[in-house]
């Protein structure tokens, strides 16, 4: 066994021990920079256990199975914070299901052990030697379902693979210098470079990409784009996912999901579609609507208009109004309270107090706010906006729940 292996080892050896566990459980709360200048009890390393619990502290939320499950041992915070959620993994389960499965870049491995339920087969293939130990001891943990390992590069996997497969990989969004990016020619592995193996090799892929992508590059560079899902969690943009076939030769359709405590929004469009949908312009009117982040992002804003039958303020406005209210409108609705007066803005906010927004507007919240003098909060939301005549107005509304 190599150094490298003896040392892997020894601290699976630690993190697994009973004495270590309690340890970080006990600690969970603690302040971790002064739990690191304490003195170690005997048979724990600090430095080990300040990661678990940072580690702990991310995955409450995010991964709260994993936080609630005795026998993990957890990646590092930073595998944490890239990795999908329990409740965006198990959207994917709804795109893929098939005989194989493999993760090309597996890492914590929340995704896959998600979507193994859909497969005869799983194949979990990580680079990271620590990354790819700890998820086989994981693994034996979190589910009864023997799931095969490689350490390896996800190109070398893929040059001695022989078989057709669904692949799913989501390539590491840091370059050398740790700085983040976001084109897949940037990303690792390039996934561009990767496509004549794909197509040689898959069934169907699936591409978890960075919220800043260009989803209309993204569908022209990969070809064969079956499906777009611009996966919001509570209203903030968190992943979208590329779905290749490469028997498709239409036009990709894009799904917008919003994953809300209970329940999902969810609006579907093409492009084309998107492009000739005739949309009315008018003033506002009695209920005021602001599109959800994943509608905003896959910049459906013609389209979802047209979905629920609502009027634009103005072109480049994407805020949206009707005299009726359209109840289940996936995002924000407001009850308009009139127009406000710029000189005398003190009368439609009496207690000195606005939730701003600002929309085609020349200035930020936070300049709307110093400038007339308003602080953040209260009940009634401020909204400025550019109008259709490429004026700027001022909305005073309130929040429907």
């Amino acid at each position: 066994m190599s150094l490298v292996n003896n040392s892997i080892s020894e601290r699976l050896q630690q993190l697994t021990s009973a004495g270590f566990t309690a340890f970080v459980n006990a600690n969970e709360a603690a302040n971790v920079n002064q739990l690191l200048l304490g003195k170690a009890p005997d048979g724990i390393d600090l430095k080990l256990a300040a990661d678990q619990i940072l580690s702990r502290r991310k995955a409450k939320d995010k991964l709260p199975t994993w936080h609630q499950t005795n026998g993990l041992i957890l990646p590092p915070p930073l595998s944490i914070e890239q990795s999908s959620s329990e409740r965006t993994a198990e959207y994917k389960r709804s795109i893929l299901k098939g005989k194989h499965l493999v993760d090309l870049t597996g890492g914590m491995g929340v995704d896959l052990l998600t979507l193994s339920s859909q497969f005869d087969k799983a194949t979990h293939v990580e680079m990271d030697e620590w990354l790819s130990v700890v998820f086989r001891h994981n693994a034996k943990v979190l589910t009864e379902k023997p799931i095969e390992t490689f350490n390896q590069k996800a190109e070398d996997y893929l040059k001695t693979f022989d078989g057709k497969a669904t692949f799913f990989i989501d390539p590491a969004r840091r370059d050398s210098h740790k700085k983040k990016v976001f084109l897949f020619e940037d990303c690792s592995p390039n996934v561009i470079e990767l496509m004549p193996q794909f197509r040689a090799k898959a069934k169907q892929v699936l591409i978890k990409a960075a919220p800043m992508i260009d989803i209309t590059l993204g569908i022209k560079q990969l070809s064969f784009v079956k499906e777009v899902h611009v996966v919001s969690l509570n209203n903030e943009c968190k992943e979208i996912l590329f779905l290749l076939d490469f028997g498709f030769t239409e036009q990709a359709t894009i799904h917008c999901i919003n994953l809300k405590s209970d329940t999902e929004e969810l609006l579907s469009f093409d492009l084309s579609g998107e492009k000739d949908t005739e949309v009315n312009y008018t003033s506002p009117q009695s209920y005021i609507y602001e599109p959800n982040a994943s509608i905003r992002k896959a910049g459906a804003f013609r389209s979802v208009a047209a979905s629920f039958g609502l009027s634009k303020i103005a072109p480049n406005t994407h805020l949206y109004t009707s005299e009726e209210l359209i109840n289940n409108f996936p995002g924000r609705i407001f009850k308009t309270l009139g127009g406000v007066d710029k000189k005398n803005i003190k009368v439609h906010f009496p207690e000195g107090k606005a939730n701003v927004i600002s929309k085609n507007y020349p200035l930020t919240p936070e300049q709307i706010k110093k400038k007339f003098k308003l602080k953040d909060g209260g009940e009634r939301f401020l909204i400025a906006f550019r109008n259709e005549k490429n004026g700027t107005d001022l909305l005073s509304c309130l929040k429907i729940d």
